[in-house]
């Protein structure tokens, strides 16, 4: 059963001004978020995505950033085959595990000016 549904469109110009902030990236991105945008090609698109599906979540969820959410607690993780998957940390985590919340599903797309998520959390 569908609990929430969350979608969020982010303008890629915004991250491509911010890619040499390291204080900012590291206050919105896990470690493992950095590295992975760092090596594409167009790495502004793989954060704005990201920060997308970070936005979206929480939308999904309907709490907002009550509950004292934080983006680095929302990371975006990808398979081998390259599919995108939220994994939750700290308070986050434990919030979700306390809840009727089961899965989250998440689809992200980008292009050289906007990246969109769109994501799915069910009971």
């Amino acid at each position: 059963m569908i609990a929430g549904i969350g979608t969020d469109i982010v303008e890629t110009d915004r991250f491509k001004k911010k890619l040499l902030n390291l204080p900012f990236l590291q206050t919105v991105f896990t470690p493992l978020e950095i590295a992975y945008c760092q090596k594409m090609g167009h790495p502004e698109q793989h954060f704005s995505a990201r920060f997308a599906a970070k936005e979206a979540y929480m939308k999904a969820l309907g709490t907002g950033w009550a509950e004292g959410a934080d983006f680095k607690e929302i990371e975006v993780q990808n398979n081998a085959e390259g599919a995108p998957s939220i994994h939750l940390l700290g308070g986050s985590k434990r919030y979700f595990d306390k809840s009727e919340l089961k899965d989250i599903f998440v689809s992200l797309s980008h292009t050289s000016t906007h990246a969109v998520a769109y994501l799915i959390i069910t009971k």
